[in-house]
């Protein structure tokens, strides 16, 4: 079954990137349940009152802050996103991290992401508006695109909205 999509949506880390944040470590600083029993960490933060959200954010930006400054992209991604942009397939950026670090990273790379959907978007994944936002800017109907990531969140995040989903396994990573 051939496939031709107009439109691939990327999450950033672990997908783009070589996957550098530590979640676990993260978690043990902020003193939250160890994943995939305990709850989604920015809703858990989110929930927690002033000053303790304020403070955990702060510990998050301080991981994405490192992240941005030791990057790697994946092999040959430069190549695959060139050649994406010259067949007019469009692309687009879901992620959690800041808009800043995201900016940061996406500038390194040949091609443009429109529109970059980051943290501060109203709704972050899983939820499906992230994917839909981005399927109304490009005016195109969800199985004409397709979400890649390498967490649960990316995948729910394009099926509830009706889009294609590709898992993207890195290499070192066995979990």
């Amino acid at each position: 079954m051939q496939m031709n999509f107009k439109g691939l949506i990327f999450d950033l880390d672990g997908t783009l990137t070589v996957p550098l944040i530590d979640f676990r470590r993260i978690r043990r600083e902020l003193e939250a349940p160890e994943a995939p029993e305990g709850p989604d960490l920015a809703e858990l933060i989110n929930s927690w009152p002033e000053p303790r959200r304020t403070r955990a954010w702060k510990v998050i930006e301080k991981h994405e802050l490192y992240a941005v400054e030791n990057n790697r992209f994946q092999e040959g991604l430069e190549l695959a996103l060139e050649r994406f942009a010259e067949a007019g397939i469009r692309l687009a950026v879901i992620t959690r991290n800041t808009a800043s670090s995201t900016a940061v990273l996406l500038a390194k790379l040949p091609v443009e992401f429109d529109p970059v959907l980051t943290r501060e978007f109203p709704h972050l994944k899983p939820a499906p508006e992230p994917v839909l936002h981005i399927l109304d800017c490009w005016r195109m109907m969800p199985p004409e695109c397709l979400m890649i990531g390498d967490y649960i969140h990316d995948i729910q995040a394009a099926n509830a909205a009706g889009a294609r989903s590709c898992y993207f396994k890195n290499p070192d990573v066995t979990h």
